[in-house]
């Protein structure tokens, strides 16, 4: 091969590693890291009752929205199976809050109240106040359609028990929501909009209770329940409480993002990951990693001799391609690498040296038969490289297949090694195959001893 067209070979792999590294170095781009490698916080919300894969596709895009209004960094929201949906928030040091958005169930209700006892009545006492129990998914589900008891501080500190129709409109009739501040009573309230088509039915049913009391209740909290004075049909409203302005903000944030279209059972499974796991984690993986590299580097040296100098700059090449792809994708696709994509990572190495053995091995054939490096250089390449790219063909379907069925971390092990097989093809053909070349025409790269091939040449040094 012409000694110009592997220079232009070697120049591309220059060009897109001098392409791919200029925005990481200047915008201080790093490689976005998973739960697993940065710790944070994971949780795993289970639908109540009858669900199906539509639901909680829905169910994951509202809490998804729900968190990145929230600001967190780079959560991960999906749905896993027909029932469950999981959050993952790396590098989350204060959870409380987020808990109570994502795990809000925040089922809004209107209902009609029937009735106010009071302290001192003659029912007060012989009234129950409705238990519910949301571990007990069905009784839970079947409040909406009973009268129900619960319980609420009036202005003078007494504790009022307030019997309250069925459900008659739910929460997700709300477009808008914001918080205010009550200028009547202090403190903040929730003002919302109704959707456009819900107007007219909130317009009837506050017609239908005019004069009486409409309880707002919020997954079973009797916020208030004031007297319908006139018929709405703006679709305006407004939530009173005891608010804080935090708290006022985030239920408003919550309604605004919509209703969740399946309830969730209220104490979600939590799982913390310390940030000094992920960091000893982590640093496991870049061990794992650099021990692979170093032993695959000795191994080729120790077989090819001076062949074995290509195998470790292909190796440099496919880590800093590596390290440049996951970067990229991390900071413009929001990838994040889990300690599953680095052993991915790690077991590539192998991938990228197996590609080397087969072109060597194809080599060392030529020069047995007595025939120079130079001369075997293109010759044994040509051959080899159909096996590399069978090779790699395999791998690259077999990971397809695994990250199209996986689920959760293992699809970070198949994407790294299904980009790995890629590379390899790439380096193999613009630098393995091209440095190998130029190098043959160094006297040392044609001595057969050099590059791994002793006594059994024919006519050779013995």
């Amino acid at each position: 091969m012409k000694t110009g067209r592997s220079l232009w070979m070697l120049a591309v792999v220059a060009l897109v590693l001098v392409a791919m590294y200029v925005p990481i170095l200047v915008g201080g781009y790093g490689p976005r890291l998973g739960l697993d490698l940065q710790g944070g916080i994971s949780v795993t919300l289970q639908a109540l009752g009858e669900a199906d894969g539509a639901k909680m596709e829905k169910a994951a895009e509202i809490v998804r929205r729900r968190v990145n209004a929230l600001g967190l960094t780079e959560p991960v929201v999906a749905p896993q199976g027909n029932n469950r949906v999981l959050v993952q928030i790396p590098g989350e040091q204060d959870p409380d809050r987020v808990l109570k958005i994502i795990g809000s169930t925040a089922q809004l209700q209107f209902r009609e109240v029937l009735e106010i006892i009071y302290p001192g009545s003659e029912n007060y006492e012989t009234t129950e106040v409705t238990a519910v129990n949301p571990d007990d998914p069905e009784a839970y589900q079947a409040l909406k359609d009973q009268e129900i008891v619960l319980e609420k501080e009036g202005k003078n500190g007494e504790r009022l028990k307030v019997r309250l129709g069925p459900t008659r409109l739910t929460g997700d009739i709300i477009d808008t929501a914001d918080a205010a501040v009550d200028q009547e009573r202090g403190g903040y309230k929730i003002v919302f909009q109704l959707t456009s088509e819900a107007a007219p039915e909130f317009a009837t049913l506050t017609k239908e209770l005019l004069g009486k009391q409409l309880a707002i209740v919020l997954d079973y909290n009797l916020e208030s329940f004031p007297t319908v004075q006139s018929e709405i049909t703006d679709g305006r409203g407004e939530i009173t409480g005891d608010f804080t302005r935090e708290e006022a903000r985030d239920l408003a944030l919550v309604l605004k993002m919509g209703a969740l279209p399946v309830e969730f059972d209220p104490n979600p499974l939590v799982e913390n990951v310390s940030a000094t796991l992920g960091r000893d984690s982590l640093r496991r993986g870049l061990i794992a990693g650099l021990v692979g590299l170093v032993l695959v580097a000795v191994f080729m040296l120790a077989v090819y001799r001076l062949l074995g100098i290509v195998t470790c700059f292909s190796l440099v090449f496919f880590g800093l391609l590596m390290f440049g792809i996951i970067s990229l994708l991390g900071r413009y696709l929001h990838w994040s690498l889990t300690l599953a994509g680095i052993a991915g990572v790690v077991v590539s190495i192998g991938i990228s040296a197996d590609s080397s053995v087969v072109f060597f091995e194809r080599l060392k054939e030529e020069v047995r038969e007595g025939k120079s490096v130079r001369s075997s250089a293109d010759r044994a390449y040509r051959s080899a490289f159909r096996t590399i790219v069978a090779a790699d063909a395999a791998t690259f379907i077999t990971a397809f297949i695994l990250w199209i069925l996986a689920m959760g971390p293992v699809k970070g092990f198949a994407f790294t090694l299904g980009l790995a097989t890629l590379l390899d093809v790439f380096i193999s053909y613009f630098f393995t195959h091209h440095a190998v070349s130029l190098l043959s025409r160094l006297k040392a790269y044609n001595r057969p001893r050099l590059v791994g091939v002793g006594k059994e040449v024919l006519g050779g040094e013995g």
